[in-house]
């Protein structure tokens, strides 16, 4: 693998003005905490790191996310510095396997074109595994993600389900998994999707009430219900399952990095540090016993 490598630092993400009330000053993101504890030491596993391509044993590797995402990634109180599930995972894998990695935080819609020119060797951002996906990139899928409605505080449209979008203007995440399953729902009077740059100005349109709901990953959702406004903002609607789908590491296909990163995985869920690290943000009910490559189905 030879990929060019420009000089990085962390960028800056440009927020929209608005404001969320209860969120912290000058940012649109919710005011967060990262879990309290230690993060699991790990040590490094000199037979793993041979898996890796000779560029990525000396220079490491550049990682691409969007830091708006908790819990999986977000920022911390210096408004600066990435932290979240997918960071910890991302600190233990990379320890694991003895190399250093460089992160940008970048919008969501610039991720994947971004690794297709390679500015980037690895996309993790809680992206969804899909078969569609699949198609250009490889995924070492590592959360198994569940999808929540979140609506304004006491529901009033008493919605429970995707069918009760349906006739409705629902904000989402552009270019996300969730757009595509409101654009799939069947609907006898299609979804009114307003599609938002980040997961927040979605919640921005629901309090504002351009829309009655927001479709979100069930993760991200209950976190930013339990979040915004002291937990009495916003509200999951639904109680049954939606589509529950794969998360991963997203890599350009054929990539020499796939095989290196799985085992690495799978050898932090083998020795309990995978585990400790989802129980530190209360989703162990979400962990894979089995890291694998491009796990999703039709």
């Amino acid at each position: 693998m030879s990929l060019r490598r420009p000089a990085l630092g962390l960028a800056a993400f440009a927020l929209s003005g608005l404001l969320l009330a209860g969120c912290a000053g000058g940012s649109s993101a919710p005011e967060t905490e990262a879990p309290e504890g230690d993060a699991p030491a790990v040590t490094a596993d000199e037979e793993l790191h041979a898996l890796l391509p000779a560029d990525a044993q000396e220079d490491g590797v550049v990682v691409g996310t969007e830091a708006f995402y908790p819990p999986y990634e977000y920022l911390d109180a210096d408004g600066s510095t990435v932290i979240g599930l997918d960071i910890d995972l991302l600190d233990a894998v990379t320890a694991r396997l003895g190399i250093s990695y460089t992160l940008e935080n970048v919008a969501f819609d610039t991720l994947l074109p971004s690794l297709d020119g390679a500015r980037y060797d690895i996309v993790v951002a809680g992206m969804t595994d899909t078969v569609e996906r699949q198609a250009n990139y490889d995924f070492v899928d590592y959360f198994n993600a569940d999808q929540a409605i979140i609506v304004a505080s006491g529901n009033p449209e008493g919605i429970s389900t995707i069918a009760d979008l349906c006739g409705q203007t629902v904000a989402v995440l552009v270019d996300s998994t969730q757009q595509e399953i409101l654009s799939e729902a069947d609907c006898d009077e299609p979804i009114d999707i307003l599609t938002q740059p980040t997961d927040n100005d979605a919640l921005l349109q629901v309090q504002s009430g351009r829309a009655v709901a927001t479709l979100t990953q069930e993760a991200t959702g209950r976190y930013n219900a339990s979040q915004i406004g002291g937990g009495s903002a916003f509200e999951v609607a639904n109680t049954e399952s939606i589509d529950p789908r794969p998360l991963g590491y997203v890599f350009q296909k054929d990539s020499e990095l796939v095989e290196a990163f799985q085992a690495a995985l799978q050898s932090l869920v083998d020795d309990g540090t995978y585990a400790e690290i989802l129980a530190g943000y209360e989703l162990d009910a979400a962990a894979l016993e089995t890291i694998t490559v491009n796990g999703a189905e039709q």
